[in-house]
């Protein structure tokens, strides 16, 4: 019984990235034809898959769980949320959404050090994430989040999630390019 248990442990953070891929689907489905309501419930499962992917990783380094999988899964998974998210919102009007040019800069930049992640890793050069590239992606996921409620009203204050959205993804938008401009050069160190 205590094995069963120790083994479940070590599936849990794999089960966390399988359910925020699993989720994705349903993400994009609210965001289709965007109600207040179908844009409140996109943003609390973007903030639960945003969520799972903290404790994936926490669970993994507390039971040394880390695997092949998870190695490879994990980030994919989280490219995945944050593409289907900029991709909706860039279907939206400017006012309400995405400028189109932000979304090709974030995914472009996301694909390109993608890319040279896997080159480095078939040669055996580990490549971490940077401390920028951590900073980008809190301030991606904080914009993502504010842009999905777009306006919110809180003890009759209006909150103008929009204009704060907007203003976090430009900060984004810096640090990707900062920190994808810091992979190409310590990656070039080792070719």
């Amino acid at each position: 019984m205590l094995n069963s248990k120790y083994s479940f442990k070590k599936k849990m953070p794999n089960m966390l990235t399988i359910g925020r891929i699993v989720i994705i689907p349903l993400f994009v489905f609210l965001l289709i034809n965007p109600t207040e309501l179908s844009r409140f419930w996109a943003a609390i499962i973007f903030i639960f898959a945003s969520l799972t992917d903290w404790l994936d990783g926490y669970l993994a380094r507390i039971y040394n769980a880390q695997s092949k999988f998870g190695i490879l899964m994990d980030p994919l998974a989280d490219k995945i949320l944050v593409m289907a998210a900029l991709v909706m919102l860039s279907a939206l009007p400017v006012e309400q959404g995405v400028p189109g040019w932000i979304t090709v800069l974030l995914l472009g930049r996301e694909l390109l050090v993608t890319g040279l992640r896997s080159v480095a890793a078939l040669d055996g050069v580990p490549v971490p994430a940077s401390r920028a590239a951590k900073h980008k992606t809190g301030w991606t996921m904080a914009s993502i989040i504010l842009l999905l409620f777009h306006q919110l009203t809180i003890s009759q204050v209006e909150i103008p999630c929009h204009l704060l959205g907007m203003i976090a993804l430009v900060i984004a938008s810096g640090l990707s390019i900062f920190s994808g401009i810091d992979y190409a050069i310590n990656l070039k160190k080792h070719y």
